[in-house]
């Protein structure tokens, strides 16, 4: 079963989509799970067997990936269960605010931000729903009293005001204009609560587009890039893949339900 619900209206800023994953029986057991860097963060809570990283390890019962600079590779097997919750940038640094630098290019257990307890408690929860519908509501829940316990970061109106010039292809120097601050107080800012740095961003600002645009074939997948060399050259150092190739290969189940119409919720994030 492959699912994707919307959140509750007034989380939409913060949270794309929630998104489902089941294998009990393990039809797809043994198969590749490669994902792309995304401009987003997910969270993830597994009610069944959980799946494990490339090198084996098994990920955490509760998790929080952060923004990633390439391709990860996973291992997946039968009893597989979970759900994923696709943060918006926004949704990062209000949700889970200053922990960029540790979620970067890394899948976090949640119990290393909340406590044992406090991941523990959201992981019970969500498994005693069981059922897509009332795991969305229960998401909801949590993700709204998340926010109510918090006040947004000082900094994240700006923060923001120079994300936008960033995904509108502009340099860092303009973004740092719009954020009223200097270069150096940008990538600060960008490192801290997202892992990665400005130009980074932007990078894979315009490799989420062209990939989105490849598997919906929406789009032209070279906008924002100098021209299509540019373009080839980033898709082989962030996914080991040019377009081309990609283009031409057998999508993956995962891309092609949750990536592949124009209209879907979420990023481009199965490969």
């Amino acid at each position: 079963m492959f699912l994707t619900l919307a959140p509750a209206p007034h989380l939409a800023r913060f949270v794309t989509a929630y998104w489902f994953v089941e294998d009990i029986a393990g039809d797809y057991e043994g198969r590749a799970i490669r994902t792309s860097p995304v401009p987003a963060g997910i969270l993830t809570v597994n009610l069944g067997r959980p799946n494990a990283s490339e090198d084996g390890t098994l990920v955490p019962r509760a998790g929080l990936l952060g923004l990633q600079s390439g391709a990860r590779n996973w291992r997946s097997w039968s009893d597989t269960y979970f759900v994923m919750a696709t943060l918006s940038v926004p949704g990062m640094v209000r949700l889970f605010p200053r922990t960029g630098s540790a979620s970067a290019n890394r899948l976090v257990d949640l119990g290393a931000i909340l406590g044992d307890a406090g991941a523990g408690a959201l992981s019970d929860d969500v498994a005693a729903a069981f059922e897509p519908v009332r795991i969305a509501a229960r998401l909801d829940r949590w993700l709204t009293a998340r926010l109510a316990a918090s006040d947004p970061v000082p900094e994240s109106r700006r923060l923001f005001a120079a994300l936008a010039v960033l995904r509108a292809g502009g340099p860092v120097a303009r973004a740092a204009d719009a954020a009223e601050i200097d270069r150096r107080q940008v990538q600060r800012w960008f490192y801290r609560h997202l892992g990665i740095g400005p130009k980074e961003m932007s990078d894979l600002e315009r490799l989420h587009r062209s990939l989105r645009a490849v598997q919906t074939n929406h789009g032209d997948p070279v906008t924002g890039f100098s021209d299509q060399a540019h373009q080839i050259r980033t898709w082989r150092r962030r996914l080991g893949i040019t377009p081309g190739t990609y283009a031409r290969g057998r999508a993956s189940a995962l891309a092609a339900h949750f990536g592949a119409a124009p209209e879907s919720l979420g990023p481009a994030f199965y490969l």
